[in-house]
């Protein structure tokens, strides 16, 4: 792991600060640019080269100018990540390229952990990571008043409203002030799957709008559907209009707005996502970041959120970033390449990887994990288990028949369960999907693994001991002995 003259609680929050990243266009930058200042004697030197950036991590502290030189053949545009939008510092870009024998000089004021990349050649990229003394004077800490919004149920959606949430900004943001964020981001997703429309980017957009609608509650009412956009495009206005200054109080606000535990976890998971976006796919990198969280369990939901964008992201290519931690051979890598810890956390969406490696055969999938190590094999099937349900959502019975299918042992047959019945509770109102599951088994390992993981996410889930105990009372008889608070 690195070290230098940052300490790790400095690079941490540096790095949360853009967890944004996770968020692209297919347009072109809209930056105006900004132009080069007259250089000073004591500037930095970034060289860009035909090899690329060099050096490709400088770290400095805030106030020093770089000089951006290109010695290579053709014009190169540095620009602040994420590829193609540069808002993460949009002042590091500037606005055109830069000619072969030419400079731009730029001076950071912000201490930040700053990745840009050759907006030609997004392929090539760099980091500076801009110290500030502890000592300095922070900001005023993020005051958060959280309101018990209610917002009414949206219509049903003509075609033309789908069409609307995808073209027209005003309608975009009519939904989220009239039905809330989280429904909104729910709608565009749905409206996504209708009209054949990725709706990350969309859903990025919803989160601005959101965070300059109600501020920073949003990041505790936003949905995480359409890869966490919505949640991302609420940090990058977060950003905009915060800054870093105070990050070491604001950052516990941010995944502290979420009600239960199992929405701070998800906003914590989204950190990890984050994190592996903004460090470009380097995955050993993005680890390290999430190791300086302080509780186990949050460090788990940090790795988690890396090993699935390693994953998503990493395989689309849709960051303008491609991983180079998957491979075309090895259905395990990386899980079986990194320290024990990440194992688990790494084997939860592996399976995910696995399936489209064996071009969706559910048999060979649960076949190489039924052969991951100990440390990553539960992991493994109740991945796969989720996986099941995405195609057997609304019918239980058949969730449970495709873990029967894929599997022979035993044990690997309530983990794959216990991933299916989990992905089908997700929030409470689909809380008697979860129910029926467990209530057709009838192996008894079975069940007893079903109600464990539903009773366990009810905890999560249900705020109130009142919601928590109406839900115990449909659990079967013999098991509302485990639903104490």
């Amino acid at each position: 792991m690195r070290s230098g003259f940052l300490n790790r609680k400095l690079v941490l929050l540096a790095a949360l600060a853009i967890i944004t990243v996770a968020c692209s266009s297919d347009s072109q930058s809209v930056s105006r640019g900004t132009p080069s200042e007259a250089l000073v004697s004591d500037a930095v030197t970034i060289t860009y080269s035909d090899k690329g950036f060099s050096p490709e991590r400088l770290e400095i502290s805030a106030g020093h100018q770089v000089a951006f030189v290109n010695n290579s053949e053709n014009p190169f545009w540095p620009a602040s990540n994420i590829h193609p939008t540069h808002e993460i510092l949009a002042a590091l870009d500037p606005g055109t390229p830069v000619q072969p024998g030419e400079t731009w000089a730029f001076t950071f004021e912000r201490p930040g952990f700053w990745r840009y990349h050759d907006h030609l050649s997004p392929q090539e990229s760099g980091m500076v990571v801009v110290a500030n003394d502890e000592s300095d004077a922070k900001g005023e800490a993020l005051v958060v008043t959280l309101e018990d919004l209610q917002f009414p149920r949206p219509p049903a959606l003509s075609p033309k409203i789908l069409s609307d949430l995808f073209t027209s900004d005003e309608t975009l943001r009519r939904f989220v002030s009239e039905y809330g964020p989280a429904q909104t981001v729910n709608l565009v997703a749905d409206a996504g799957g209708r009209v054949d429309t990725p709706c990350h980017q969309r859903a990025h957009e919803t989160g601005r709008y959101s965070y300059e609608l109600f501020g920073a509650s949003v990041f505790g009412s936003s949905g995480h559907e359409c890869e966490g956009g919505a949640f991302h495009g609420a940090m990058e206005a977060f950003l905009r209009d915060r800054g870093t200054t105070s990050l070491e109080a604001d950052l516990p606000v941010i995944c502290g707005t979420a009600k239960v535990d199992f929405f701070k976890l998800n906003c914590i998971h989204g950190v990890g996502h984050g994190l592996m976006a903004w460090t470009s796919y380097e995955l050993p990198d993005a680890l390290e970041l999430c190791d300086a969280l302080i509780e186990d369990r949050d460090q788990r939901a940090c790795y988690s959120g890396v090993f699935m964008e390693n994953v998503v992201g990493g395989l689309s290519g849709s960051m303008g970033h491609h991983s180079d931690y998957l491979s075309e051979d090895d259905p395990h890598y990386p899980c079986n390449a990194v320290d024990r810890r990440y194992v688990g956390p790494c084997y939860l969406y592996h399976s995910t990887r696995m399936l489209i490696m064996f071009d969706y055969d559910y048999g060979k999938t649960a076949q190489e994990c039924a052969r991951a190590p100990m440390a990553g094999q539960y992991d493994c099937l109740e991945s796969f288990g989720r996986d099941l349900a995405a195609i057997s959502l609304g019918d239980s019975l058949r969730g449970i028949q495709l873990c029967h299918e894929n599997l022979t042992d035993r044990r690997h047959r309530t983990w794959c369960i216990q991933g299916s019945v989990q992905a089908r509770f997700w929030e409470t109102s689909r809380s008697e999907e979860a129910l029926a599951m467990c209530r057709i088994l009838s192996s008894l390992d079975e069940k007893d693994g079903c109600y464990w993981m539903i009773i366990t996410r009810a905890n999560e889930l249900y705020v109130s001991d009142s919601d928590f105990e109406e839900f115990c009372v449909r659990v079967e008889y013999r098991y509302r002995a485990w639903c104490g608070r």
